[in-house]
């Protein structure tokens, strides 16, 4: 497993959607981190591919993504980076769906588009080292109850 403090401050973004990416690199720079590297990725291969290539503290996935598997993906996450933070998006929520990404043990799930000032304050609490250390803080878990 990888030292949280060597995985940076890099996220990957799983994404087609250019609105979210504005939004997640607003929410980057009003937590003030917007030094951290945002890349964007279209697929779960792409994504698999990016892992092999760079480390990486945070994985926004949006399960919108065209030819998505997101609790497919989280399996395969959990295989290869469980030290990885994910923060889970979906646009159709079913408790079945919550159930699967709850119990592969994302840090953050709600629905599409997410709450900017709840986003900027986990990406705040993620990023931000604990006193006296470099490591960041990875032990919170924060969930937001569906839309109605």
């Amino acid at each position: 497993m990888r030292p949280p403090e060597t995985a940076g401050k890099r996220v990957l973004l799983i994404s087609h959607d250019r609105e979210l990416r504005r939004q997640l690199h607003s929410c980057l720079s009003t937590a003030g981190i917007a030094t951290t590297v945002l890349t964007t990725v279209r697929n779960g291969n792409e994504c698999l591919a990016a892992l092999a290539k760079m480390r990486l503290r945070l994985i926004v996935l949006d399960d919108s993504t065209t030819n998505l598997d997101g609790p497919g993906l989280l399996g395969a996450l959990h295989q290869n980076a469980s030290e990885v933070l994910v923060v889970y998006l979906t646009i159709s929520h079913t408790l079945e769906l919550e159930r699967a990404v709850r119990q592969s043990g994302v840090l953050y799930y709600t629905e599409k588009p997410p709450d900017s000032s709840l986003l900027t304050k986990l990406l705040a609490t993620v990023f931000t080292p604990l006193p006296e250390t470099n490591l960041c803080h990875a032990s919170t878990v924060t969930y937001s109850a569906p839309r109605r």
